[in-house]
């Protein structure tokens, strides 16, 4: 059901994909404009109720990261300030916090993915602490990122919106020749629409006989094929 639109991306035949199985010493990056679903997959998939002041680790030991949380921790120091002045302090702390959480174990973390030195830096940070990194890319249009910014409540500045936009739509065009496009090194990249999306039941992490093999197979009944491919470098 998800088809991979060039070499490098996933294609799966058969049977909806029930979720997804990384190499533990990973970090799976959920990137999208605000408003595709990045926090409400992770609410689904690893229970975040969005009101989180802390990384969040889960009872398998993966540390689940919002960039929320660090706003949630922020706002009682600065929540008096209109938010737009003290947006970047929330950027800087989201960074930090990743970068602390990678310590051997498997890492989630939401961030757009539509700035260029972020990604570069988050590949750097992976390199150095010798993770791989992977990327779920939620590829909402326009029109249904502003819905679910008014789902949430939380609605961008519309010079905002376009920008995000303009950029994420570089950004997957780019991806179509591989996943080191999106930023260096990077393993593997697996796009989703809002809708296929919601149909993703898990993201585990699990030992892996070949993580350079190009196919990983999902470990729960219903068994479906899925061929991940990944990148040469």
């Amino acid at each position: 059901m998800f088809q991979g639109l060039a070499p490098y991306l996933p294609t799966v035949n058969g049977a909806t994909v029930r979720g997804m199985v990384y190499p533990r010493r990973s970090l799976v990056l959920v990137a999208g404009v605000p408003g595709a679903g990045k926090s409400t997959l992770l609410r689904r998939l690893f229970g975040l109720r969005e009101n989180e002041e802390r990384t969040v680790l889960t009872a398998e030991g993966v540390r689940v990261i919002d960039s929320l949380q660090s706003r949630h921790q922020l706002r009682p120091l600065l929540g008096r300030i209109p938010y737009p002045l003290w947006r970047w302090v929330v950027h800087v702390l989201h960074l930090v916090r990743m970068a602390s959480a990678l310590r051997g174990g498997p890492v989630v973390l939401h961030e757009c993915g539509t700035r260029s030195p972020v990604r570069v830096l988050l590949a750097l940070l992976c390199r150095l602490r010798r993770y791989e990194m992977h990327v779920v890319m939620i590829d909402a249009t326009p029109q249904e990122a502003r819905i679910g910014q008014n789902a949430r409540g939380r609605r961008v500045t519309e010079r905002s919106h376009r920008a995000h936009s303009r950029r994420w739509r570089r950004l997957r065009a780019a991806t179509r020749h591989g996943p080191s496009a999106f930023a260096p090194g990077v393993r593997s990249l697996l796009s989703l629409d809002r809708r296929r999306a919601q149909e993703l039941a898990w993201i585990r992490f699990g030992r892996c006989a070949d993580t350079r093999s190009p196919l990983h197979t999902a470990m729960e009944s219903p068994p479906v094929q899925l061929e991940l491919v990944m990148s040469d470098t």
